[in-house]
């Protein structure tokens, strides 16, 4: 761990401080928004689905990296989120609110997932995971000064403040641009001439994860991703609607639930999974998280306790397993693909494919809660990560201890080993 190293992970936690921030802004303000145009639980799922394609979009934007690196790549998402969040304060309608929120969804979703890639690529082999936990740690900070700046702001202001705060982050851009370097994985490829497509041969390079040699560990990551996003994407959307409607809470109560089971989240959901993923192997810590994030989200919205004590302690729990679930399924994402193709692996199997729950889910629970309430919709989701944690311990490969060269060369060597194969005959079955 060098100094520049350090520096990187300030650049990197910084930025994804900001990123979290942006995304949770629109949990705060969502009764507000519901009922400021007058959406029901269907409408509200339709805004969510149409915001989150936004992350889907990213994937163009990412794949990209493989083309022009990852420093201007990073610098672009920065500016990119920062601008379209402050557009969304002056949004006249739900329709350019939704607009807005969209474009927003697609840097957000490209910096993280390149801020993790920078993490994978230039980090030593034992610091990997502590980096992309800490990563992951460090965005629950993000939701946690989100959720405490709009209890504030919201019994002062209006929703729209919120967003205009969003444009802070256009100050990393210059820090970014004078302070990080691109990845030395990355140099590498450009000095041997790899990097260097033309535009055909990056739209053939498009297609590389899902070729035979890669297609299995990318339809790995893809599965286990929608199982996870099955719980993770409607969570607190949905739970500061259901605080609101179903258990009475008001805004400064919802936010000081959520606020401080982020808090608890930070202190010990990234270290945990950290630790969990060097001692326990990936394997076992992924099966392990998923299955308490199914457990405790379950009972967060079906238990109905009116206690911001309870409440708080369940959505601790949940912040925990998610957070845990997201680092080590990030993990897998970024080791599994070589530095040739790990932006565009990354994008397909997590940015585009690997979206498709956390897209369609919202709008479920939405249709689903008009008819038998949000705890329940909800509820039924957390069937995902059930699924999830049994395809992991079936068929994910144990990457702990070995350099990313070690892992390529494991995995086309035995793709996936017997896993993989029995992978794809399930698949064809």
């Amino acid at each position: 761990m060098s100094p520049y190293l350090w520096a990187l992970l300030g650049m990197l936690v910084s930025a994804t401080v900001f990123d979290a921030f942006n995304l949770a802004i629109l949990s705060t303000v969502a009764p507000q928004i519901q009922q400021l145009y007058g959406l029901n639980h269907t409408q509200w799922g339709l805004v969510n689905l149409a915001i989150r394609v936004g992350a889907v979009a990213s994937f163009f934007v990412l794949a990209l990296a493989d083309r022009f690196g990852r420093r201007p790549m990073i610098t672009l998402t920065i500016f990119g989120y920062a601008l379209f969040t402050g557009l969304t304060a002056y949004a006249a309608d739900v329709y350019s609110f939704t607009l807005w929120q969209f474009c927003a969804r697609i840097f957000l979703a490209a910096e993280f997932a390149l801020a993790l890639i920078i993490i994978g690529e230039e980090y030593p082999t034992r610091f990997r995971s502590f980096g992309v936990s800490l990563l992951a740690g460090m965005g629950a900070l993000g939701t946690i000064l989100s959720f405490l700046t709009a209890r504030w702001v919201l019994a002062h202001y209006d929703w729209r403040t919120m967003y205009l705060l969003g444009l802070l982050p256009v100050v990393l851009v210059v820090l970014v641009r004078l302070g990080m370097r691109e990845t030395r994985r990355f140099e590498r490829l450009r000095e041997e001439g790899q990097s260097h497509r033309t535009w055909r041969e990056q739209l053939a390079a498009f297609k590389v994860p899902f070729q035979r040699r890669y297609r299995a560990r990318s339809l790995l990551v893809t599965l286990i991703w929608n199982c996870n996003h099955m719980v993770t994407s409607p969570a607190v959307t949905f739970w500061t609607i259901h605080a609101a409607r179903n258990l009475h809470f008001s805004p400064q109560e919802y936010t000081v639930v959520v606020a401080g089971a982020y808090i608890v989240g930070f202190l010990f959901g990234a270290p945990l999974a950290g630790f969990f993923m060097n001692r326990l192997g990936r394997r076992l810590s992924c099966a392990l998280y998923y299955f308490g994030a199914a457990g405790f989200i379950f009972a967060l919205f079906v238990v109905p306790i009116p206690s911001v004590t309870a409440q708080t302690l369940l959505m601790s729990a949940c912040i925990v397993c998610f957070l845990g679930a997201n680092a080590v399924t990030s993990t897998y994402a970024t080791e599994l693909f070589p530095t040739e193709i790990r932006a565009t692996g990354y994008s397909w199997t997590t940015n585009l494919f690997g979206r498709i729950t956390e897209i369609v889910t919202p709008l479920l629970i939405g249709m689903l809660a008009d008819h038998i309430g949000i705890p329940f919709s909800v509820g039924i989701m957390a069937i995902g990560p059930v699924i999830g944690a049994l395809l992991v311990l079936r068929y994910a490969p144990e990457t702990r201890g070995k350099t990313l060269e070690q892992i390529a060369q494991e995995l086309d060597q035995t793709p996936l080993g017997q896993r993989e194969r029995a992978l794809g005959r399930d698949r064809v079955g």
